[in-house]
């Protein structure tokens, strides 16, 4: 299996998988419930205010698309059998990278769509398109980040069940954590302002702002250096390293 097969093969598993299309319904529920109770109330919808519910849930989605690909990889023995030579190796991980960018248009994609079919149903505001090409940088961001962050950690520790509880605990435990941190005698609110400049904080705090899917200078520098830094990492470290 080449590189390019990989990432078909990723591709395929999601596509293919029941597993896939349940999270897809239990995703759509809740915001259809929050959309069918919207325009209930305000007998219109705001196509910005089902964005934002919309990728928060679907970020969660493709985010576990990408943890399943990894874990995926760790049970079955295909990346020890790419590790084990060097030659593969850095197709291996160039393979991984191209399947979390796609991974990320599919969720964008997938989400567009649906806000567009609500836009199409009920009255409000719509979404500009330029919002919707923000989106995708987001996401491929976004899934790039936690997707090069868990699978550099894979290497260190190649255990399924490991990644998964990682990769649930930065994108659900921390954001989350974050309002409780000026509660911390002293320190609490200068932890909570340089949040602000850490990827996995801000980036996951971006899935439930109202449309904000832009970065200031510091964060787009800080994201993707640090998407090139994760990348770079990879490559040395499991250039190197038998598992």
């Amino acid at each position: 299996m080449n590189s390019l097969q990989l990432v078909k093969y990723d591709m395929y598993s999601i596509l293919r998988s029941p597993l896939t299309y349940l999270a897809l319904i239990l995703v759509l529920v809740p915001i259809i419930t929050f959309t069918i109770l919207a325009n209930q109330n305000n007998h219109e919808v705001d196509g910005n205010t089902v964005l934002t519910a919309g990728s928060w849930f679907f970020s969660i989605m493709g985010l576990l698309f990408v943890i399943k690909t990894i874990t995926r990889d760790i049970s079955n023995g295909t990346i020890q059998l790419y590790m084990n030579k060097k030659s593969s190796r850095i197709g291996y991980i160039v393979a991984k990278t191209i399947s979390m960018i796609l991974i990320a248009i599919l969720i964008t994609v997938l989400l567009i769509i649906f806000v567009l079919i609500v836009q199409g149903v009920v009255d409000g505001k719509t979404v500009k398109a330029d919002k919707f090409f923000n989106l995708l940088w987001f996401f491929i961001m976004f899934h790039l980040f936690f997707g090069l962050l868990l699978y550099l950690f894979s290497l260190f520790v190649p255990k399924a069940a490991v990644i998964f509880t990682v990769g649930i605990f930065l994108i659900l435990v921390v954001p989350f954590a974050e309002p409780f941190l000026p509660m911390i005698p002293k320190i609490g609110d200068n932890i909570k302002d340089s949040l602000k400049y850490i990827p996995f904080s801000y980036l996951t705090t971006k899935t439930t702002e109202r449309g904000n899917y832009t970065f200031t200078h510091w964060q787009w520098f800080i994201t993707s250096a640090s998407i090139v830094i994760l990348f770079i990492a990879s490559l040395l470290y499991g250039a190197k390293k038998d598992i």
